[in-house]
């Protein structure tokens, strides 16, 4: 869901930055996309290195000491170069920086393609191609006889990169679509019917991988595009079931990357502190879960406003409004 609704948002603000400037200044993307990310994501990744596993009640028994072992200029080059994770080291406590980093590989490529190609349908076939291109890449290299030159490990942390990418397209896929074709999607995909079903689909899909021990039962980029329509009518469709416009999901909403990167700290916090309070495990449990939203929230809240709107401000020169309109 975070990917297709990434892909979804992002694609309409470039787009509506077509439409009211007549182009899309890459720069000025860029160094949005870099204020906006790169200083809560170094940020937390150094608390991981330097701090979390480091203080002995915080580590995390096995994994923070391979950490310790594993940490060579290289491992660390990779992970401040936001590039994907192939030599595999893991540091506690972010693990969600794999999806930033995903994040960052496709604002690479997405904004050059929209800018240049301007028609929507060759946009539309360009995103799928990415969308299925886990298994085009592979079917590319057999055909060229290039897979002897790449071991397996590796070609396989490529498909899983692609395969993370084709989510985001799915999103970007359903921006371009309402944006070329608005009535079939308010005559289709804004009704009733629709929304029901995709709910009534995703919940199957969770149960069945739930029930199968499996949790990519099926391929995620099926996920990806049953999202991408909830996606769409959350945003575009006045009569959604999905009300949204609530003052506390808003002021979630402001914060939300802060949670999305501090909540791993602040359940290893709250797992701490449920244990030391008591050995009752419903008690325990219930302290666990109250004590670890309750944080999250608190931190990322104080982070938006003390820490990440310094870096904020400097967007402002680099928004859409500020700049001259054709």
């Amino acid at each position: 869901m975070f990917f297709s609704l990434s892909g979804f948002l992002i694609t309409s603000l470039l787009f509506s930055e077509q439409r009211k400037t007549g182009t899309i200044t890459l720069k000025a993307f860029y160094i949005r996309r870099i204020f906006r990310i790169w200083p809560l994501y170094y940020f937390v990744v150094l608390l991981g290195l330097l701090v979390f596993n480091q203080v002995s009640f915080l580590k995390i028994p096995v994994l923070s000491d391979r950490m310790i072992e594993q940490t060579t200029w290289l491992s660390v080059l990779n992970v401040l170069l936001i590039i994907p994770n192939f030599t595999h080291f893991y540091i506690p406590y972010t693990d969600q920086r794999w999806s930033i980093i995903v994040e960052e590989m496709f604002y690479f490529f997405q904004p050059a393609l929209v800018r240049f190609f301007t028609n929507k349908y060759t946009l539309i076939f360009l995103f799928c191609c990415i969308v299925v291109s886990a298994e085009l890449v592979p079917a590319i290299m057999r055909m060229f006889g290039l897979g002897k030159y790449a071991y397996t490990g590796f070609m396989g942390s490529v498909v899983g990169q692609l395969g993370y990418l084709g989510c985001i397209a799915m999103g970007c896929i359903f921006s371009a679509l309402y944006k070329k074709k608005e009535a079939f999607c308010k005559k289709y995909l804004f009704i009733r019917r629709t929304e029901l079903l995709v709910i009534g689909v995703l919940l199957a899909f969770i149960f069945i991988s739930y029930f199968t021990h499996n949790e990519e039962f099926f391929d995620l980029r099926l996920y990806s595009l049953l999202f991408a329509i909830v996606v769409l009518n959350g945003a575009l469709n006045p009569s959604t079931i999905y009300k949204l416009e609530i003052p506390w999901l808003k002021f979630l909403g402001k914060i939300s990357y802060g949670i999305y990167m501090y909540h791993m700290f602040c359940l290893g916090i709250g797992f701490i502190v449920a244990r030391k309070l008591t050995s009752v495990s419903w008690l325990q449990n219930g302290i666990y879960f109250v004590l670890s939203v309750s944080l999250t929230i608190l931190v990322s809240w104080l982070s938006f406003r003390y820490f990440e709107s310094y870096f904020l401000k400097f967007n402002k020169k680099y928004r859409v409004s500020n700049r001259k309109v054709k």
